[in-house]
């Protein structure tokens, strides 16, 4: 059996939500060919901003969907919103709304195809309290974690702020899948030649991993699971500076964290990195019991080939193809398949 817990989903009942106005002006769908396009209108850091983003057929259609997966060899997807639904520069109270609405949405989908998907909740991380009373209720609901964004908002994951969510997903045993959204730099030095996705999201996560490692989160959180999208981002290739700096400088000791080192194999990773050498190197230095297969359906900077054939997995034996496929993703879901 293989499992996707990298598959983004905007689900069709939470799209006629929209169209029906249930949110106001702030989110709409505008009708596209043959791509729907979600426009968000908010304040980033206090600048007012409209988001654009175009949602691939795949993500709707579950015709289409089952097919993709059928393609891939992929048994069964854990479903996360696509990242920019997560809506975090929204007002609380909306984001509240409609985080329930795309929780129950994603809830469906579960119960229609029982067989085929299982979910993770989205919560409003600007809301820290309502973030957590939501994700104790969608796990409560058949939730089997929560996909959060690399910030919030422009605020970064080591915000104290947010305790009462790791609190929670440590309380509730389940993992805090993170994905980047509203990234570094997409206005000015990434806005050419797409380097907003190519740079901008593994940088985006790189920024993540550092947060939460030298902001001392798993020093408070010790059992919290986070698992990074994309390999961590730069975060396997870049630990040596990392480590090289945390002996020479003060700022990474400010919050009391050990050396980062100590940090690296209490992440978990997917597979998407596109190179068979990262991906040995990857899987060799961090632990083929920290890698998890991920596709990041149904967009195109995903691994959407034949998961078996994904570049570097035939290097390990049919043990670790397996753990890398199936039993990680069982392990860390805590999946009845």
């Amino acid at each position: 059996m293989i499992i996707d817990p990298h598959a983004h989903i905007a689900p069709e009942s939470f799209i006629d939500d929209v169209r029906k106005k249930r949110f106001g002006k702030a989110v709409t769908i505008q009708k596209g060919k043959p791509w729907e396009l979600l426009v968000t209108r908010s304040k980033v850091l206090g600048v007012d901003r409209v988001h654009k983003n175009i949602l691939p057929v795949g993500t709707y259609d579950t015709a289409q969907r089952l097919k993709g997966m059928k393609k891939q060899n992929v048994d069964m997807q854990i479903l996360s919103v696509v990242p920019p639904m997560t809506h975090y520069a929204l007002d609380k109270g909306l984001n509240r709304e409609l985080s329930a609405s795309l929780n129950e949405a994603l809830i469906g989908m579960t119960k229609e195809y029982p067989d085929k998907f299982r979910c993770m909740a989205q919560i409003p991380l600007q809301d820290p309290k309502a973030a957590a009373k939501e994700l104790q209720r969608a796990v409560k609901a058949g939730h089997l974690g929560c996909q959060i964004g690399s910030n919030v908002a422009g605020k970064n994951l080591d915000d104290r702020a947010l305790d009462p969510v790791w609190r929670m997903a440590v309380k509730l045993d389940v993992p805090v899948f993170i994905h980047p959204v509203d990234v570094m730099g997409v206005n000015d030095r990434l806005k050419d030649y797409y380097l907003r996705n190519f740079i901008g999201n593994p940088l985006d996560t790189t920024i993540a991993a550092a947060s939460l490692i030298f902001g001392g989160v798993f020093d408070r959180f010790p059992k919290v699971k986070f698992l990074l999208s994309h390999v961590g981002g730069f975060t396997p290739w870049i630990r040596g500076r990392w480590q090289h700096g945390y002996g020479e400088r003060a700022e990474p000791k400010v919050n009391k964290a050990k050396a980062p080192e100590n940090y690296y194999k209490k992440f978990y990773y997917d597979t998407i990195i596109h190179n068979a050498d990262a991906l040995e190197f990857a899987v060799k230095s961090l632990g083929v019991g920290r890698i998890l297969y991920g596709t990041d359906y149904p967009f195109d900077m995903g691994n959407l080939r034949l998961a078996e054939k994904i570049p570097g997995l035939s290097r390990f034996s049919k043990k670790d193809q397996k753990r890398i496929l199936f039993d990680n993703v069982k392990k860390l879901y805590k999946l009845k398949v």
